[in-house]
């Protein structure tokens, strides 16, 4: 039980990791040339984020084998360690920590220093923020599926949503803080934008995982059902910040009114706090329990 927790722990710290850096990417190569006091410190957050995602991950991949004897001790059975390495979790830590590196290589360049990224720096870091997110079609239960196919393309695209999402809080909360009252209402007005069309793709996506993979409605009453059903209503209370700040928080920002971005400051904090605590869930969910 202590490897299991531990085990979950480090999963949960790595996909925090992983979202944050590669949110950061995303926002970096979107409005980089925007943020001229506050960009700096979002690529630092982000470089150290996909550093800190390669430690965790390691983690989690070295208690495999513990997880197999039940007891820390299994760390040390090389049978066991040589049953993890011809397993496809390590094909997929291969491929997390390649996006990774690509992603702090981008966004720890010398010449990416200044408010913008040249174009070869979004090129590496976008793609690895794809590579990262293609490792998890790689393990799981998307790859027993008949329909691996279909859940592997949904699976990258739920993820690279959460990326987006998740992963702008941070650097939203630092424009708002960093940035002129007006540069930061525009860059909000537009990420919100961007967001109307991702959130749907991200709850589309997630909708067919869930059809997918669940045998049937009777499924929603296991242990993975419940927690699915928690992140549902998480989701919901996540929609309802995100439109305080899309509709009302950000345009009153945009009319120059300073209260409304410390309210904004406080929703994005509470958004940051309710998606950890999913992602939380979501490595309880697939480390402790199956959809069948």
């Amino acid at each position: 039980m202590e490897v299991d927790a531990l085990s979950v722990g480090l999963r949960a710290l790595s996909f925090i990791a992983l979202f944050q850096a590669g949110g950061a990417a995303l926002f970096v190569a979107r409005f980089g040339s925007e943020t001229a006091v506050s960009g700096a410190l979002i690529r630092k957050i982000g470089l150290v984020a996909a550093l800190a995602g390669i430690v965790f991950a390691v983690g989690h991949y070295a208690l495999e084998a513990a997880r197999m004897a039940g007891e820390i001790a299994g760390m040390l059975d090389p049978s066991l360690q040589q049953l993890v390495l011809s397993s496809s979790a390590s094909s997929a830590l291969a491929w997390r920590v390649a996006g990774l590196l690509l992603i702090a290589i981008g966004l720890g360049s010398p010449s990416a220093s200044g408010s913008s990224s040249t174009s070869s720096q979004a090129l590496l870091t976008l793609l690895g923020v794809v590579w990262a997110a293609a490792a998890f079609a790689l393990v799981g239960h998307t790859v027993e599926s008949p329909s691996r196919w279909v859940l592997s393309l949904a699976l990258i695209a739920h993820l690279l949503a959460v990326a987006f999402w998740f992963g702008g809080l941070v650097p939203l909360y630092l424009v708002s803080r960093r940035e002129s009252l007006a540069a930061a209402a525009k860059i909000v007005a537009d990420y919100s934008s961007i967001a109307s069309r991702v959130v749907p793709a991200l709850f589309i996506a997630g909708v067919l995982l869930a059809v997918l993979l669940l045998p049937g409605v009777a499924a929603l009453a296991s242990p993975y059902g419940l927690i699915l059903l928690g992140k549902v209503t998480l989701f919901a209370l996540l929609m309802a910040l995100a439109t305080l700040n899309k509709w009302h928080f950000g345009p009153a920002m945009a009319r120059g009114d300073e209260s409304a971005k410390v309210k904004f400051q406080r929703s994005v904090l509470a958004e940051l706090t309710l998606i950890s605590i999913v992602l939380a869930m979501t490595a309880v969910m697939t480390s402790l329990y199956s959809p069948e």
